[in-house]
């Protein structure tokens, strides 16, 4: 006689659940890692942010955008959900698909798990409503469990300038980005 089977969940069920869906984020992850890195880099970033959380988490930082042989200063500040610790984080990115220099402010998404103790690292992808993609390496020291997503506004530090552009008449004019 074979053993019954029980219909519904069992206590193996949701860890099973959990175990594809974390599968399933990682090869999300991992296509738009290389579709983003098919063409060379439209510009690089440099950050630094300190990450604490209770439930709820907390990131602020800055850092500077190195577009067409010029620096930006940027500050960063983000709210993600189900984390606990706190992190410093340092990191160093690519930037794909920005066309202007107005595109890169602005909230950026993703979805994230890390477990860090001590020191760790590891790679996130994000992308803001104007399909600009940050693809970014980074170095985490501190203690922290992060299992949800959030996002990060970033907002240039400063007025930001565009190189003089000539007009019909050929006076130079400086065009303020913000």
């Amino acid at each position: 006689m074979q053993p019954r089977r029980r219909e519904g969940l069992t206590t193996e069920s949701p860890m099973r659940l959990l175990r594809m869906l974390w599968v399933g984020l990682l090869l999300l992850i991992s296509c738009g890692t290389s579709f983003a890195q098919d063409r060379p880099p439209d510009a690089r970033l440099e950050f630094s942010s300190t990450s604490y959380g209770l439930l709820l988490g907390f990131t602020q930082g800055h850092g500077k955008l190195m577009f067409k042989e010029k620096h930006y200063p940027f500050s960063l500040s983000g709210i993600k959900g189900m984390t606990l610790g706190v992190s410093q984080i340092t990191a160093i990115g690519q930037v794909y698909r920005l066309r202007d220099l107005a595109d890169f402010p602005g909230r950026y998404y993703a979805v994230e798990g890390a477990f860090t103790v001590g020191q760790g690292g590891g790679s996130t992808l994000l992308r803001n409503e104007k399909g600009v993609t940050l693809y970014l390496q980074n170095t985490q020291r501190g203690a922290e469990l992060t299992l949800g997503g959030g996002g990060v506004d970033i907002a240039f530090v400063g007025a930001i300038t565009t190189p003089p552009i000539p007009e019909k008449t050929g006076k130079a004019v400086q065009k303020p980005i913000n």
